[in-house]
């Protein structure tokens, strides 16, 4: 970007009145700013006065670390979030695992390492490829152990996300042109060693991962990533643009840490899943297909379906006789989503804000997991307006920007994948074919309880399930509304749980005739170190996919009874209110449990619950 069009930039950023203005632009990660720039700007957003979100950054490095920190704190500051950077003593960073250190005290939500090849091995101060073969495979391990035990030992000192960068190397590979074609190639080996490092953490540290500067330094470009001047002069290898990305992409995990977790991309059609008016232009006028602009929206529509892998599940909402629309979905040559791609949709000439409350309701998630993508200037202007908590963007005039308008947005990361994420789409399916079946029950007169026996449910509980621990982080992070306590615990907290003889973990899955919905609920129970015959639950959470089902009863009563065969009498809980978990504030009055006051509670184990149990339509099954 020229100065000229940077401080055009500048200036028009500096003129908004709102930081979601600037958080939801499609060209917010401010590509060609320079550091004044981005100070200036970030000070505009503070003045503003939108209070943020606090974020705590601890950095162990061994190159210059803290002229990252005017691109960590603008991207944070747009991000509502407010940021506090801790930079690890230069040449100090082992004793920062030790307990006391300045990192500890800072508590960080994350801890950045900013490591350089040669930090791994004293070997790699010269090319690999100079190595035998046998040698260099050794040393692969040899860098994955020495790298584990530093980690571990940091893992012991702080909680939270650790992330790991090893920065490319300055230079170009050891052989040139040849690198690739060579059984000595060094770009292969240091591919192989990262396959190998990210396995291990993704195997032995739970939250742990291993950043892809290889990716950004593809984004941007090998010449606009390094400044040499920079590194020789003071350590610090970035280009204003590399300094950008790379701060974007830290504060990126922020935003998964801090903010509520998207999970639905609601969708406008027109002119966003495809060029055109369908009911102006007609199923062959659209654009979309082979040629220009119509290969740029299938790109976009093939990009969705990788939003899809991920987690996320798609919805429509569109202003369009629904006969046109369907038309394209049937019809269409080269339209890449189909019915089964969308789990929920509303296809009418409504206010947009009215069909996304409708299809939150249809789906029983709360609107600030809603991210709303539309082309119109009023449309998006209108849900902004009406409902705050949605994320909106709006997709560029210009189609050759249409397929990367998504790229850069945080909430779209993710952390970890399960199994249920891969299934979440047919997973609400199913629960639309349920929702479907009990209203044609109802049709016929029965009651609720027919309607669950017809659903011939089975539930199986696990405990202490070490293989689940991503999945169970993963409820107690996003898991609002049927969640007693709202307490967050991250993988590593959910791992310590699991392994340690003062806690019980227990979580469920839930299967019936339409399928599996998956690892559905957690409970964290805590036995008491001064009463062996006492234990406090304090964490009980469902997904809201299964609301409706009275499985949390069963999930309950079953748990209760495992403890009382090994002896617990008496278990304590409470429940903590908040702006949404107002559904389950009679939970425990409602399950024989007595009010001791401000909604704490006591329950005496006996045969309540296990009658309890038996009367529920549900198979349960205790592993």
């Amino acid at each position: 970007m020229s100065p000229k069009k940077s401080a055009k930039l500048v200036e028009e950023l500096t003129s908004v009145a709102h930081r979601r203005q600037i958080a939801e632009r499609p060209d917010r990660w401010f590509a060609g700013l320079s550091v004044r720039d981005a100070q200036v700007l970030t000070r505009h957003l503070e003045s503003l006065g939108d209070a943020g979100l606090p974020l705590r950054l601890g950095v162990i490095h061994t190159y210059t670390s803290d002229l990252l920190d005017p691109w960590l704190k603008l991207h944070a500051t747009v991000q509502g979030l407010d940021l506090q950077t801790y930079h690890a003593p230069y040449g100090l960073n082992l004793l920062e695992a030790q307990t006391g250190s300045g990192l500890e005290q800072h508590a960080p939500d994350i801890t950045l390492f900013m490591l350089q090849r040669e930090d791994l091995h004293p070997d790699l101060a010269r090319p690999v490829s100079g190595l035998p073969a046998d040698r260099k495979d050794r040393l692969k391990q040899e860098i994955v152990e020495r790298l584990s035990q530093v980690l571990s030992q940091f893992r012991r000192t702080v909680g939270g996300l650790m992330l790991v960068s090893l920065l490319p190397s300055v230079q170009g590979a050891c052989l040139g042109q040849l690198d690739r074609h060579s059984e000595r190639s060094e770009n292969a080996w240091w591919h192989g060693l990262r396959e190998q490092i990210a396995a291990h953490l993704r195997d032995h540290l739970d939250a742990t991962i291993l950043l892809d500067e290889e990716q950004l330094i593809n984004q941007v470009g090998r010449d606009h990533f390094f400044d040499r001047r920079y590194w020789y002069a003071s350590r610090f290898p970035f280009t204003p643009l590399a300094a950008n990305e790379f701060a974007r992409v830290i504060v990126g995990f922020g935003v998964l840490l801090k903010r509520p977790k998207a999970k639905v991309i609601v969708l406008d059609a027109d002119n966003t899943l495809w060029g055109g008016i369908i009911g102006e232009d007609g199923l062959h006028g659209i654009g979309l297909g082979q040629d220009y602009p119509g290969n740029a929206f299938v790109d976009f529509q093939r990009r969705l379906l990788d939003f899809q892998q991920r987690g996320f599940v798609l919805a429509l909402c569109s202003k369009n006789n629904p006969d046109d629309l369907q038309e394209v979905l049937d019809k269409h040559p080269h339209q890449v989503l189909r019915d089964e791609h969308f789990v929920a949709r509303r296809v009418n000439w409504e206010p947009k804000p009215a069909n996304i409350r409708a299809l939150a309701q249809e789906l029983n998630l709360g609107l600030d997991s809603f991210i709303f993508v539309d082309d119109s200037d009023h449309e998006c202007a209108m849900v902004r307006q009406e409902l705050p908590q949605v994320e909106v963007i709006q997709t560029p005039k210009n189609a050759v920007a249409v397929p990367t308008c998504l790229e850069q947005l945080a909430r779209l990361e993710i952390l970890s994948l399960t199994d249920e994420d891969l299934k979440k789409t047919q997973m609400y399916t199913q629960e639309r074919q349920r929702r479907e079946l009990r209203d044609s029950l109802d049709g016929q007169g029965e009651d609720i309880t027919g309607y669950l026996r017809s659903l011939d449910m089975k539930m199986s509980i696990q405990l202490n399930p070490v293989a689940h621990v991503a999945r169970l982080s993963q409820l107690s992070q996003k898991t609002n509304q049927f969640n007693l306590t709202t307490r967050r615990y991250d993988e590593q907290q959910v791992a310590d749980f699991i392994g340690s003889p003062d806690w019980t973990v227990a979580s469920f899955s839930l299967a019936d005739v339409f399928g599996d919905s998956g690892i559905v609920g957690l409970m964290l129970v805590r036995h008491s170190p001064d009463d062996a015959e006492s234990v406090a639950i304090d964490t009980l959470l469902m997904s809201c996919r299964v609301i409706g089902r009275r499985a949390e009863s069963a999930f309950l009563y079953a748990v209760l009874n495992r403890l009382a065969e090994i002896g617990i009498k008496r278990v304590s809980a409470e429940y903590l209110p908040t702006a949404k978990n107002k559904l389950v504030e009679q939970f425990f009055d409602d399950h024989a449990f007595s009010d001791t006051g401000d909604k704490r509670y006591v329950c005496e184990l006996g045969d309540a619950q296990r009658e309890a149990l038996q009367a529920l339509p549900i198979d349960v099954t205790l592993e």
